[in-house]
């Protein structure tokens, strides 16, 4: 778009950068003016912006445009007082002005008073040339009021006149999105792609609606039809690849994936899952250079550096499994399977101290199931006794819901008989068979202790 404007401006602009330059006095017409500030505002260039509007409103005081632009700039820069006060001036020299009431409105949004905002943008005539620019404006106040519905019929009727705007296109689906009507959604897709069959967006998203409803078939359909309208289209690469991987397609979704990675190269999200794939397939090591390969790009993906401190751990090589899942905690440290693995990493290397850090902070986390606690049960069994631990422990099982307190009832006389209070023990133990003896076999195998079950039901 810049050397779109560096074309069809480069005269003015380059007479506007010489005067800057050059301290010489340069005129202009307010057309011209209006097409430097333009370009500058298109480009991002807000100093330059800004200059060029001091001048031209200087100059032309009286010219609406021209303060239009101004308080363009103003409101961008949040400066709503200022952007009222010349609203205003400028409202009695033009007072039918459709911009003036465009800017009014964004005023108006800015004080949060979207309703109000709603209600001049409905007043603007059906022959204006603003009149879709205030529909799409309309929408995205209803988008504010979060009023879905209202939002998405603004944004459609907008669409049907301007159908290459894809970021109101992306309204709308947030609004379906939003609604939860995924059907709904499918069908105004379908709708929108027999009059625009080359919108990559469009397909993309109608892939995405369809794999959401486990569609898959048509999901990889749509995508291609995406990949068809743009070949470099990464997304639809990246998702033909989940996809693929959910059917047990690994080697295809591979293919997927380093397409999606040579495209962009490199794209951190493809590495991470091409990884996954040979995880899958058992390719342990080529699993490994790529999750490396993915903290290369993006040293902050917690997952990546989780799934290295995996390998490592699989493979055996423990401390530098625990450097990698250290950088994943220092990430994100909310994530109990991580101290879980810390755990084991730390057991596996007698530092028992740091076990009991990772048993804490899971406990801290808090939100634990029936599998935390029981990785925590083995955890008090295998370190040396550790009375204040323990009893934390039975506390977190108190407050587990009474839904699965038939299988808490294991947990709780495998810390008893750890304690050696068997007597206790063995109570908990006959009341979790009596309500749960399928559930025998399996704590049997973890808690090995446990009387057989022969034995067991003699008493």
């Amino acid at each position: 778009m810049k050397e779109e404007f560096e074309d069809y401006y480069s005269d003015s602009i380059f007479k506007f950068e010489s005067m800057l330059k050059t301290n010489d006095f340069l005129f202009f017409d307010s057309d011209e003016f209006e097409e430097i500030i333009v370009y500058y505002l298109e480009i991002g260039n807000v100093s330059l912006a800004k200059k060029a509007i001091s001048m031209a409103t200087e100059q032309y005081p009286n010219s609406v445009t021209l303060v239009l632009l101004k308080i363009e700039l103003l409101l961008f820069n949040n400066e709503i007082d200022e952007s009222e006060k010349l609203i205003q001036k400028i409202s009695l020299i033009d007072p039918l002005n459709t911009d003036i009431l465009i800017q009014q409105a964004k005023i108006l949004s800015k004080r949060k008073n979207h309703q109000k905002a709603i209600d001049l943008l409905i007043k603007v005539d059906h022959s204006s040339d603003l009149y879709f620019e205030a529909l799409s404006i309309i929408g995205k106040e209803f988008l504010f009021l979060d009023d879905y519905v209202n939002a998405k019929k603004y944004f459609i009727i907008y669409l049907k006149h301007n159908q290459l705007d894809y970021g109101v296109l992306n309204n709308v689906l947030y609004c379906f999105d939003s609604i939860g009507d995924t059907d709904s959604t499918i069908n105004y897709l379908n709708s929108f792609l027999e009059t625009n069959p080359y919108c990559e967006i469009a397909w993309h998203q109608l892939g995405k609606q369809y794999a959401k409803e486990e569609l898959y078939k048509e999901a990889l359909t749509a995508f291609d039809f995406a990949i068809i309208s743009d070949d470099c289209f990464i997304g639809a690469y990246i998702e033909m690849g989940k996809i693929l991987e959910k059917l047990n397609k690994i080697n295809e979704a591979i293919e997927k994936y380093e397409i999606a990675s040579e495209i962009e190269d490199p794209n951190p999200f493809a590495l991470y899952r091409i990884a996954c794939c040979h995880d899958k397939l058992g390719n342990q090591d080529l699993a490994l250079l790529y999750y490396n390969k993915t903290v290369n790009e993006d040293p902050v993906d917690d997952k990546a550096w989780m799934s290295i401190a995996c390998n490592l751990f699989l493979k055996g090589e423990l401390r530098e499994a625990k450097t990698s899942l250290i950088k994943a905690l220092e990430i994100n440290s909310e994530k109990i399977n991580y101290w879980e693995l810390y755990a084991k990493i730390n057991f596996s290397l007698k530092l028992y101290e740091e076990v009991e850090i990772a048993f804490n902070e899971i406990l801290s986390i808090g939100d634990l199931n029936i599998n935390n606690l029981t990785f925590l049960t083995e955890i008090i069994i295998k370190i040396p006794e550790n009375n204040n631990l323990t009893s934390k422990l039975l506390k977190s099982i108190d407050l587990l819901p009474k839904s699965v307190g038939n299988e808490i009832n294991y947990l709780i006389s495998a810390i008893y008989y750890t304690k050696s209070e068997n007597d206790k023990a063995f109570i908990f133990l006959k009341k979790a068979y009596f309500y749960n003896p399928s559930k025998y076999a399996f704590f049997k195998k973890i808690f090995k202790f446990f009387p057989n079950l022969q034995v067991f039901k003699t008493h």
